[in-house]
């Protein structure tokens, strides 16, 4: 085979991967937002609270003397769990608020999103979604290096910051006739 050939070849072959690549993105099913919350992120977020709270020092710093081992594993998954769910959510092909007919938490209260108003938040910034999904994934990532370390200290500050990740994302896209979001 020429050189020519080779490099045609090869070049088609590129191609062809990418037009498949390209395919496969376009038919992967969207997030689900609410799925993630409830099965990924929130109770592992509250468990991470729950678990750490009773190895606090005076200052409310986590003491990793008073983590037992298997507690350690269990944040371990927590932090997993967290770090996942930010991923799927930001590098998903979009993203969709609810299954059909579903109902969000609080949504019957005065004032309320419903699912429709979120997914139409969601879909009027993707970019500012995904920077958020990506924070979540960050801190998860973090969560875990700093229980793999057993780093008390980094695992304070992520479990603080934690609940400002999320509501930062919550004040633009779960209700945001409330209040705006904090700096980070």
């Amino acid at each position: 085979m020429g050189a020519d050939v080779k490099h045609s070849f090869k070049l088609a072959v590129l191609a062809g991967a990418w037009v498949a690549a390209t395919a496969l993105a376009a038919d992967a099913p969207k997030a689900n937002l609410q799925v993630t919350m409830l099965t990924q992120v929130n109770p592992q977020a509250t468990a991470l609270w729950d678990l750490t709270n009773d190895a606090q020092d005076d200052n409310g710093n986590i003491d990793p003397k008073k983590i037992k081992p298997e507690t350690w594993a269990k944040l371990l998954e927590i932090g997993k769990s967290i770090e996942e769910g930010g991923r799927t959510l930001a590098t998903s092909n979009g993203v969709i608020a609810a299954p059909p007919g579903a109902k969000l938490q609080d949504e019957a209260g005065p004032g309320a999103s419903k699912a429709a108003d979120v997914q139409r938040y969601l879909d009027a910034k993707p970019a500012e979604f995904k920077k958020h999904a990506t924070a979540l994934q960050n801190t998860g990532a973090g969560i875990v290096a700093a229980v793999t370390k057993k780093d008390g200290k980094k695992l304070t500050a992520l479990s603080n910051s934690l609940d400002e990740v999320c509501e930062n994302c919550h004040v633009v896209f779960w209700y945001p006739q409330q209040n705006a979001p904090k700096k980070p």
